[in-house]
Order: C-alpha cells, then sequence, then structure tokens
C-alpha cells in the first residue's frame, strides 16, 4: 500500500502569517505616498503588452460581524447601501477603463467581501452588466465569488450563473453549534449541504469550503467531525486557515 509523502520542510516554509491573497499589494502595502500621475504612468507602462488581467471587486457588506474577521467589512441592515456602493463601483470602473489597453481579456474575476451576496439578486446582475460593457472577458474565464448561506437564496447563485460565474466558495468554519455561538456565525450543516446543492443545480464548475481551527471550544473529536460532514458534501476544493488574536482587537483574525 502506497503512503502520502508529506515533505515537512516545505510544510514549515508556508506555516506562517502571510498577506491576504485576494488583494495585492496587499493593504499592509497601500500607502497615500505615491503621485496620481506616478500611479497613472505605471499603468500605461503595464499596459504596453496585451497580457491578461485579473479583476477583484471588494464588496464589504455584511448584516453581522463574525468575530474570526479579519477582513474589510460595513456590518448593516440597511439594503440600500449596496446599489449605493454600485454607483462608486460604476464610476471607478469608467475612470480606469480609458487607461487600460482593450486589447487585455479578463481571465479571473473575482468577487470577494464582507460578503458579496449582501447585494440583491438584481444588483449582482446590474454589476455583472457594468463588467461586461466594460471589460473584454475571455471565453475561458474563472469566475469566482464568496457565498454567505445564511442570507442565501437560490436567486443568487442564479443571478451570478447569468453573469458568468463559474466557482463559489463559502465559509463554514466549524460544524459545532457551541463554537458557531461562540463566533458568532450560527450556521447549520444543512444549510450548508442546501447551498452545495443549490450551486451544483445551477451550473457551479467548482465548490470551495472555508474551515478554521483554533476557535472557542473547539476540539480535536469536534473539528474532526465537522471534517467528516464536509467531507461528505464532496467539495472540489477546502481552505483550511489558522485562527490568531490580533493585537489591540477583540476577535480572531483569518489567515
Amino acid at each position: 500500500m502506497s503512503m502520502l509523502k508529506v515533505d515537512l520542510e516545505l510544510v514549515k516554509k508556508y506555516n506562517v502569517p502571510g498577506p491576504r491573497y485576494t488583494s495585492y499589494p496587499p493593504a499592509t502595502h497601500f500607502t497615500k505616498e505615491i503621485a496620481p500621475e506616478v500611479f497613472i504612468g505605471n499603468i500605461r507602462a503595464n499596459n504596453q503588452t496585451e497580457r491578461d488581467l485579473s479583476l477583484y471587486f471588494h464588496l464589504p457588506f455584511c448584516y453581522s460581524l463574525c468575530w474570526f474577521c479579519g477582513c474589510t467589512t460595513v456590518i448593516t441592515a440597511d439594503q440600500k447601501k449596496s446599489g449605493e456602493y454600485l454607483r462608486y463601483l460604476e464610476r471607478e470602473m469608467d475612470l480606469m477603463k480609458p487607461l487600460l489597453n482593450p486589447k487585455r481579456k479578463v481571465v479571473q474575476l473575482h468577487f470577494g467581501g464582507g460578503t458579496p451576496t449582501f447585494s440583491l439578486p438584481d444588483e449582482i446582475r446590474r454589476l455583472g452588466e457594468m463588467i461586461h460593457s466594460r471589460f473584454t472577458l475571455a471565453p475561458d474565464l474563472e469566475a469566482g465569488v464568496e457565498v454567505d448561506p445564511r442570507r442565501l437564496t437560490r436567486e443568487h447563485l442564479v443571478a451570478l450563473r447569468e453573469v458568468g460565474f463559474n466557482r463559489g466558495s463559502m465559509g463554514v468554519q466549524d460544524d459545532d453549534a457551541v463554537v458557531q455561538k461562540a463566533v458568532h456565525r450560527i450556521q447549520p450543516f444543512e444549510m450548508t449541504r442546501q447551498v452545495v446543492e443549490w450551486m451544483r443545480e445551477v451550473g457551479f464548475h467548482s465548490v470551495n469550503i472555508d474551515l478554521i481551527y483554533g476557535l472557542p471550544h473547539q476540539t480535536p473529536g469536534s473539528f474532526a467531525k465537522t471534517l467528516e460532514e464536509i467531507l461528505s458534501l464532496t467539495p472540489d476544493r477546502f481552505g483550511w486557515f489558522t485562527s490568531r488574536k490580533a493585537p489591540g482587537r477583540n476577535r480572531g483574525r483569518r489567515f
């Protein structure tokens, strides 16, 4: 019987905190020191080739705060906020479009947050139309979105597929009810199962599930049960993150 070989040196190399992968450059490198003319000059220099583009849209709104979260979020129950935010995104796209080489094709598209599915289905369709009318999307586009199963409807997923999304990701973190209460995220396993089924019904090609270890009240036994339940859904991918306390904050931060 063959045994899986693990390169422990490789594990040690990458078992360290790092910047969040969803933004480049990461927020730790943001600065006000770069003058607009330098910024625009860099964009123009970057456009000398027709190489592919990747687009990331940060949709920051959430109805409630998960206490392990380290994302840039806006906690609100005011649904009008998402429509107002779309208007600003449209203005930003109109400012950027003249600076980009029109021959460059978008091969990767990602909606992150916050909770992108805070937006109503028709708002998702509207944002999709904005993107399609301003950028050239490749036929084999990889388009991924983060969803929150707690307030998701099947219509959200239908709208996402209509505008081209084919990869879905959701946070689960832990299925144990005690752990969920401790981190302020109540999400029964059956809710997660329902969303996975919906994603496959409407045609998502890939489903990812995120888990976190190191949360309050977790035990090896309880987390093993969570793993068994998640693997029963046969996700195409799953992410396994550590939790840590961020200095000066009263909640954990996910890496």
